[in-house]
């Protein structure tokens, strides 16, 4: 009977040990001290495994000993336990960005959010996860959720990160006014200050007397500070006053400041305010730390032409010459210009043929096939009498979306190319061909078959229902035209609500395709 009173005993006070152990681990981690933690993972028993505070605890500890790997495992046991608590999703989803996860911790946090939207935690993670990853106009829709939550105060952490967004997306004027929302609430913080010294400068024009002033505030508050010494010395050299700028640069000098910039722009203050000579020790050292910068090897070529050394001036400027010469994005930059330019002086032909020419050289500029194709029309009915445009905007667009599919490029607002697809595709059908002529910019000319088409068609996305209704009401103005007894008589009223608001529609589709080819370039 003894022995029964035993065991019964034991069965009760199991439960409170294991309870007390789970609850012993987590003071530990709190207590940051987590070798300990870690060295009783090695004694774990099957019903420890199966606690979770026990396996959150572990995790916690390997998680702060940097060990993300075993971290993620523990999460993840902990998650299998309780596949509702937003405490293991938002664990799993931490170490999963530090493991580069992207995915995983995106999913996690959209899970916590589900629950509660306005989880502060998880709309800040999941904006820092969009702008690790390069998705900038997702992390800043993210992080204005975050700015909306309260809007009787700036929060200037949220504005630094918006601000910064933008600035990945070379959208200066709109860092430059996030930037100053968080400045102006935190006016001590010196990396702020350079931030938007950085985008004032950048704006150019009266805005550097402002990132001049933005200086002076902000080394009030931090006088030794060298990046906010060196923006003020900038600010002088971009608003041409030479002198001034060659006094700070020489202070930063004086201090051992020997950075590339600082040599840099402290020798050409020196040169353009008249003092070549004293010039020609900051220019050479800095023409020594990077022999690849055009306007340091332009300015000391020049300093010495005006001093000692004519020959090896020379020799600079052959330099400086050859690195002028265009660079990748110069040249793409000349091939668009010159084709905008034939296309204005009427030549339509000529810009097809060059820009086509380059990319059967490079099939990875899809944009150039992009900047052809968005010439033709989308509308079927425009080319109802000019049969050689018709040929060569099914070859262009053909061709475009071929590489497309064959690229796994995203078909997302691809729909616009459907109206003129199926109105062909139709056409042909009525006509009983089994074929249609393609045209290429080159001239030369190849076939389509009708199923092929079809099959393009069929890989393209659904028109939305308000775009196929403005379609339909469109063609079927131009029907009614085309019956008029007399259509020179009885034009389309381009001033009517229809045709205007067809031609928004066609415009809105072109301009978001336009977007997302400038984004793959």
């Amino acid at each position: 009977m003894m022995h029964k009173y035993t065991v019964l005993l034991l069965l009760s006070v199991l439960p409170f040990i294991g309870q007390a152990q789970s609850l012993l681990l987590q003071e530990l981690v709190n207590k940051k001290k987590f070798p300990e933690v870690i060295a009783r993972a090695d004694s774990l028993t099957p019903a420890d495994s199966a606690d979770y505070v026990t396996m959150s605890a572990i995790g916690q500890a390997y998680e702060g000993m940097l060990e993300y790997d075993k971290a993620y495992l523990y999460y993840q046991h902990c998650l299998q336990m309780d596949t509702t608590n937003v405490d293991a999703f938002t664990s799993v989803a931490r170490v999963a960005m530090n493991l580069g996860k992207a995915s995983v911790a995106k999913d996690c946090f959209l899970k916590v959010l589900e629950t509660d939207s306005t989880d502060f935690y998880a709309n800040y993670q999941l904006a820092r996860l969009y702008s690790q990853v390069g998705d900038y106009e997702n992390a800043v829709l993210q992080f204005n959720v975050l700015r909306d939550q309260d809007t009787t105060k700036i929060n200037p952490v949220i504005y630094r990160n918006i601000a910064d967004c933008y600035m990945k997306m070379n959208a200066i004027p709109a860092a430059t006014i996030c930037y100053y929302q968080a400045y102006n609430v935190n006016r001590e913080n010196a990396g702020l200050a350079s931030a938007l010294v950085n985008c004032l400068y950048r704006l150019g024009g009266p805005n550097v007397l402002d990132g001049l002033a933005v200086c002076d505030t902000a080394l009030y508050y931090n006088p030794g500070n060298q990046s906010l010494r060196r923006s003020k010395a900038m600010g002088f050299y971009m608003n041409k006053q030479y002198a001034t700028a060659d006094t700070l640069y020489g202070d930063l000098l004086a201090e051992s400041d020997t950075s590339f910039l600082t040599l840099k722009y402290g020798g050409a203050s020196r040169y353009l305010a008249g003092r070549a000579m004293d010039a020609i020790d900051l220019l050479e050292w800095a023409y020594q730390k990077d022999t690849t910068d055009v306007e340091t090897t332009l300015l000391l070529g020049a300093a010495l032409g005006k001093t000692y050394d004519r020959k090896r001036a020379f020799q600079l400027f052959d330099k400086a010459e050859q690195l002028m010469q265009p660079n990748e994005a110069l040249v793409n930059l000349l091939l668009n210009s010159r084709a905008e330019t034939l296309w204005k002086d009427g030549k339509p032909r000529e810009a097809e043929k060059l820009l086509y020419k380059e990319w059967l050289a490079n099939k990875d500029r899809l944009d150039l096939l992009f900047r052809i194709e968005q010439k033709f029309s989308n509308w079927g009915p425009s080319y109802e009498d000019a049969e050689e445009e018709r040929d060569r905007a099914l070859f262009i667009k053909v061709t475009f979306l071929k590489e497309c599919f064959l690229t796994g490029k995203t078909l997302k607002g691809f729909h616009v190319y459907r109206p003129l697809l199926q109105y062909m595709y139709e056409d042909a059908f009525f006509q009983k061909k089994e074929e249609l002529r393609l045209i290429a910019p080159d001239g030369k000319r190849s076939k389509l078959s009708v199923d092929e088409l079809k099959s393009i068609i069929d890989r393209l996305p659904e028109t939305p229902e308000i775009e196929k209704q403005l379609q339909e009401q469109m063609e079927k103005n131009f029907k009614q035209r085309k019956k008029a007894v007399n259509p020179k008589l009885e034009p389309i009223d381009e001033n009517s609500e229809a045709f205007k608001a067809g031609m928004r529609a066609a415009q809105k589709s072109a301009e978001e395709q336009g977007s997302k080819e400038k984004k793959s370039e």
